[in-house]
């Protein structure tokens, strides 16, 4: 009997301990799938699967870029601009006329703000520069994808194909995408351009529409900003500045789902000098949901020129992990011997922690009803006393089902439905052993 309570008193130990530490197992094994990612940091090279794309003479593709420069060749990078350095760069494209380079990844958007930031340089240019960094938020391309096949030879159009095309941003790639998406450009030659009278600012925001991959639009269309002839929002944003070779430039963009906002800022970390912009889509585009969309950045030159290159690149909002919903049942089979019948009812409320940003509180209620064998004593009043025994013996399976949606069945979970069912043989156990 000794050696009984003490494998009880074992047993509901474990079941509270593992409930304890399953939600803190789930949370120090899902850090990775937090939404706040890196796509390239050029210290551990590049964290996703990704795609290029290189574009020369703004009509033919190339695998020529983008190309990485890494620790023992970095030097060859910084040298053309006569700087000593040995920091490695993914280039994005080379200081060539009508030149663009661009990366593409898969994640799944989480429904929360989204935000892709880079930082950028260039060693070799023109004077003044252009056209800068390039953003592509929200993609669904159905004719390419982020696969080896596709790897420098995506299915795309380009900006000077399309009608009423924005004056200036260079050689920009527009890929194939079944539903509209976003393009955001930091272009630092606006402030020199022709249109100067009418920029407030060195940004363009496109809505593109290329479905079949070689006719694409872009809206709105006419310019909100440029008016008839033009299409998109250009120039738009406040603050300008010129970086200079071997600067470091942090450019982030970010959409906000709430209030179908977008924003970006650039900002010189060597300077100080910075620019920015907000934009409400409210009428023009629909906030996406939470689904698998591809994103990407790239750089572009047009009659101006440098080699733009990235030392890092990162998102948040987003993760690159995929989600799925399983059901789990847990059924556990009690046969109790007591003199009464009894209710055993245990409610077990455990925290799940998501491959999103998200935490579920999961409650589930488990009662089982068992009725014992049963001995009644009947005393007679006659010179004998006569036992009669009633038996009424019932096996009470009892089939919990709890439903709840997270990433993986990871080892926290499992730890979790053991828990379960080790805390009602415990309960059961605990009232046979006190007949």
């Amino acid at each position: 009997m000794v050696r009984a309570g003490n494998l009880l008193t074992a047993l509901t130990v474990v079941a509270v301990l593992l409930l304890t530490l399953a939600p803190a197992l789930a949370t120090s094994a899902q850090t990775s799938s937090s939404g706040d990612f890196n796509v390239v940091n050029l210290l551990n090279g590049i964290n996703v699967p990704v795609v290029f794309q290189g574009v020369y003479s703004c009509n033919a593709s190339t695998s020529s870029w983008p190309t990485y420069y890494g620790p023992s060749k970095a030097s060859q990078y910084w040298s053309v601009g006569d700087i000593s350095s040995d920091q490695p760069v993914l280039e994005l494209t080379p200081a060539q006329e009508s030149a663009s380079g661009a990366m593409f990844w898969q994640a799944y958007n989480l429904g929360s703000n989204v935000t892709v930031t880079l930082i950028g340089t260039y060693s070799s240019g023109s004077s003044p520069v252009a056209d800068g960094f390039v953003f592509y938020l929200f993609m669904e391309p159905t004719l390419w994808g982020v696969k080896p096949q596709y790897n420098y030879s995506i299915i795309y159009t380009f900006t000077y194909k399309v009608r009423d095309n924005p004056p200036l941003g260079g050689c920009v790639v527009l890929p194939q995408s079944s539903e509209p998406y976003l393009v955001v450009q930091w272009d630092p030659y606006w402030q020199y351009s022709l249109f100067s009278s009418k920029a407030t600012g060195p940004w363009n925001v496109w809505i593109v529409n290329n479905s079949n991959g070689v006719n694409a639009s872009i809206y709105p269309n006419p310019s909100p900003s440029l008016g008839s002839g033009y299409a998109g929002w250009n120039g738009i944003g406040t603050g300008y500045f010129q970086p200079r070779p071997g600067d470091t430039i942090e450019v982030s963009v970010t959409y906000d789902p709430s209030t179908n906002t977008l924003s970006g800022k650039a900002y010189d970390e060597n300077t100080g000098q910075q620019t920015s912009f907000t934009l409400s889509l409210s009428g023009y585009f629909s906030a996406p949901g939470p689904t698998y969309y591809v994103f990407g950045v790239a750089a572009a030159n047009g009659n101006f020129s440098a080699n733009w290159a990235v030392l890092y690149v990162g998102a948040q909002g987003l993760s690159t992990t995929p989600t799925t919903t399983l059901t789990t049942t847990t059924t556990a089979t009690v046969t109790l011997v007591s003199p009464t019948t009894t209710t055993v009812t245990s409610t077990t409320t455990a925290t799940v922690v998501l491959l999103t940003t998200t935490t579920t509180t999961a409650s589930t209620t488990t009662t089982a009803t068992v009725t014992s064998t049963t001995t009644s004593f009947v005393t007679v009043t006659s010179p004998t006393t006569t036992t009669v025994t009633s038996i009424s013996p019932t096996t009470i399976i009892s089939a919990v089902t709890s439903t709840v949606t997270k990433a993986v069945l990871s080892a926290s979970d499992l730890l979790s439905i053991v828990a379960v069912a080790v805390a009602i043989v415990a309960v059961a156990l605990v009232a046979a052993l006190r007949r």
